[in-house]
């Protein structure tokens, strides 16, 4: 038989009492520890996105600075005043290749007036920038002659380094190819681009009708404005003279960058469908602060200036800011720079030729607004200054536990000084 087991008298266990205090503890320390993990994670989110919106402005920035610094890059600064330009300007010529420039600065707002850049009274500029921004080679030709009716024809010497470079062969079975780098080189969405006739040191200008691949041939034609000017003795002495072999052929590319909303642009409804923006604009299930977004856009010109379809790209999303100051020559015998005063519009009316540089400034905000209240007393929302951007449209009121919702997004700004090293050598 067992002995009976001893139980001492002064043990016990923890009352019902005690195991509610410490459950009640521990559950305190648990809803301290998960709102630091909660706050942490918030924190972490919203450095992510401003570190996102961040590179993604860096990379926009960095193409819109270099198509600012190729800018006049086998083209004329000013086609108006250009003594090297043979074929001068003419009313029928198209609006935009008649008022050539090689920047210009427009100042429209009506792409951003009904947008939270526009409600927060921000003025954004745009740029248009003409140059071989697409196609910098130098195609040689072999001959340029008017076929029968008047129209001009440009016959490509296929036999180059630079035909090469671009993909153009002389092989009898290219023409295929040759058919489809022509295409991309002279024509943007089915419309011809610009092109430049460059021969002992005289320009012509001339817009392409269409581009031709044959058997190890290739033939430019061009549209009856602007015309091009024959060489004749006793008369013009510029122009393409005999056969016109040997000419050098370059493309120039019209571009124009603004800050606009892209919400209706049907080319980018699965970017906008992610934040429950519907095509054309309407927000079922937005999430807040999107249906008000602007974008740095990228829109390729036709020789009339109206925008080609289908080249809209979105460089930088998220923009909220876009301004050009400029530094020039004080005259053309005068090498002295000096800051373009602000009140100066650089426009087609604008002598181009005499500018050397331009200072870019663009800001971004981050996806989302994640501060209560502005920065005041720093310059305002309309200057250089510009820190926080309100987009109380969107969202307004408190949360379910009394916090007011966040108002304002944080701005980071872009600055850069660009020579436009193309524009050196035009003094006149």
């Amino acid at each position: 038989m067992k002995p009976p087991i001893s139980i001492r008298s002064g043990s016990r266990g923890f009352t019902l009492v005690e195991l509610m205090v410490a459950m009640t503890g521990g559950l305190f320390l648990s809803i301290v520890v998960f709102a630091l993990s909660r706050d942490a994670s918030r924190f972490y989110q919203r450095e992510a996105r401003m570190a996102n919106a961040t590179l993604a402005g860096v990379s926009g920035f960095e193409r819109l600075s270099g198509d600012v610094a190729r800018a006049g890059h086998l083209v004329t600064p000013n086609i108006t005043t250009d003594p090297h330009v043979c074929n001068r300007p003419q009313a029928s010529w198209p609006q935009a290749l008649r008022t050539l420039r090689a920047l210009v600065v427009d100042s429209s707002t009506t792409s951003t007036s009904s947008t939270e850049v526009g409600v927060a009274g921000i003025t954004p500029k745009g740029l248009i920038i003409a140059g071989a921004l697409t196609t910098p080679e130098i195609l040689l030709t072999n001959s340029v002659s008017q076929a029968t009716g008047g129209a001009w024809e440009i016959a490509l010497n296929l036999a180059t380094p630079s035909a090469a470079r671009l993909g153009l062969s002389t092989a009898s079975s290219a023409t295929a190819a040759n058919q489809a780098v022509l295409s991309s080189v002279f024509t943007s969405g089915g419309v011809g681009r610009i092109v430049r006739l460059r021969d002992h040191g005289m320009d012509q200008y001339a817009v392409v009708a269409s581009a031709t691949a044959g058997t190890s041939s290739a033939v430019i034609t061009l549209a009856p404005a602007p015309d091009l000017v024959r060489l004749v003795r006793g008369g013009v002495q510029c122009g393409v003279h005999d056969l016109g072999e040997g000419m050098a052929l370059s493309v120039v590319d019209l571009v124009r960058y603004d800050l606009r909303s892209m919400v209706n642009d049907a080319n980018y409804a699965s970017l906008y469908k992610a934040s429950g923006l519907n095509t054309g604009g309407t927000s079922g299930n937005a999430l807040p602060y999107e249906g008000g977004r602007v974008e740095l856009v990228r829109v390729e010109l036709d020789p009339g200036g109206v925008e080609i379809a289908n080249t809209r790209e979105i460089v930088g999303e998220y923009a909220v800011d876009l301004q050009i100051s400029a530094w020039s020559l004080a005259s053309a015998t005068d090498p002295t720079l000096t800051a373009v005063a602000p009140s100066t519009s650089i426009d087609t009316t604008y002598p181009t030729q005499l500018l050397r540089g331009v200072h870019l400034r663009f800001a971004v905000r981050s996806r989302e607004a994640d501060r209560l209240r502005p920065i005041s007393g720093l310059g305002g929302t309309n200057s250089s200054d510009i820190y926080r951007i309100g987009l109380g449209g969107s969202i307004s009121g408190t949360s379910d536990v009394g916090i007011p919702f966040a108002q304002y997004a944080r701005v980071r700004t872009f600055q850069s000084d660009i020579a436009l090293r193309n524009l050196e050598n035009s003094v006149w």
